[in-house]
């Protein structure tokens, strides 16, 4: 009788389980409601100073020729320490919101997590106030407010993750949606643009200005150099910068408020145009202050 070997067991399979799509994951701020005030105060406080200490320096230079302390120091008090404050808040205020299957997990800068059930909210609304930035509010079933809110310069991505998930009511067609989508795809903020902007750009004209000074005054470009050194040579620059600056900047600001109310009022009248706008506003803004000033200038200096 012939002795067979055992077949080799096969080895059970058991059914895998469906692996979780991993979540989608967003940068934001998460604002509590006493921090985002203390923000939005800061940068008002700032918004506010700036035309008024910038006019009082213009107004000195035109009657007294030189600036005076005050207005530097108001400058340096009510609109430099209020944009540190407000830089700072956002930095702590910075976080990440993961959209998973069945809740929203929001992660803050300290480490805490917070998950949000998608069946306990009603909706997401849109900040009535864009400030510090565009932002959205949770609305919860229960009558409240989730307790922080989400800033975000672009909140079309985060809505359509969310969207596949929760209710959003009307958040996703909102005029103030579209305008921050516009405002981040259109405005890149860096801080070299900011240097270039405010701060090496007016030294052209400042170059210009000074030039014709130390001819008309000295009876060539480096007069005041050769007769009382390099000191006093940099130092009437630094004047005539001191000059020239603060109506730069105080164009910009204006043009900047009309760029924004122009790109909002297209969100509201004309969502289909809305990018147009924005895009003629921006290069309209910046043909003004860098040609149309020179230009200004220029007309002002020949005449």
């Amino acid at each position: 009788m012939s002795s067979s070997s055992p077949l080799p067991a096969e080895p059970l399979k058991y059914p895998s389980a469906a692996s979780a799509p991993d979540p989608e994951r967003f940068t934001v701020h998460a604002w509590s409601q006493p921090l985002r005030g203390l923000a939005l105060a800061a940068r008002l406080v700032a918004l506010g100073c700036l035309p008024l200490f910038s006019g009082w320096l213009v107004m000195d230079i035109l009657t007294a020729g030189l600036p005076s302390a005050l207005p530097l120091r108001g400058l340096g008090l009510g609109v430099a320490l209020p944009w540190v404050l407000a830089t700072v808040l956002r930095w702590s205020a910075h976080a990440t919101a993961e959209v998973e299957a069945t809740q929203l997990v929001l992660a803050l800068r300290s480490g805490a997590r917070m998950e949000l059930p998608y069946d306990a909210m009603e909706s997401v609304r849109p900040w009535k106030l864009p400030l510090p930035g565009p932002g959205l509010s949770l609305r919860m079933k229960s009558g409240r407010a989730f307790a922080y809110g989400l800033e975000t310069e672009d909140a079309a991505p985060l809505l359509e993750a969310l969207g596949r998930h929760a209710t959003l009511g009307e958040a996703g067609s909102h005029a103030l949606v579209r305008y921050a989508q516009e405002r981040h795809a259109l405005w890149r903020r860096r801080w070299y643009h900011v240097v270039g902007k405010h701060l090496v750009y007016p030294l052209l004209p400042t170059a210009i200005i000074f030039q014709l000074n130390q001819r008309i005054t000295f009876g060539s470009p480096f007069g005041e150099y050769q007769y009382f050194g390099l000191a006093a040579y940099l130092r009437a620059f630094g004047r005539d910068f001191l000059q020239v600056a603060p109506f730069f900047l105080l164009a910009a600001c204006l043009f900047r408020v009309l760029v924004e109310a122009v790109s909002l009022l297209a969100a509201w009248l004309t969502p289909s145009r809305a990018r147009g706008a924005r895009r003629g506003a921006e290069w309209l803004g910046r043909l003004t202050y860098y040609v149309g000033l020179l230009a200004l200038l220029a007309a002002r200096l020949l005449s």
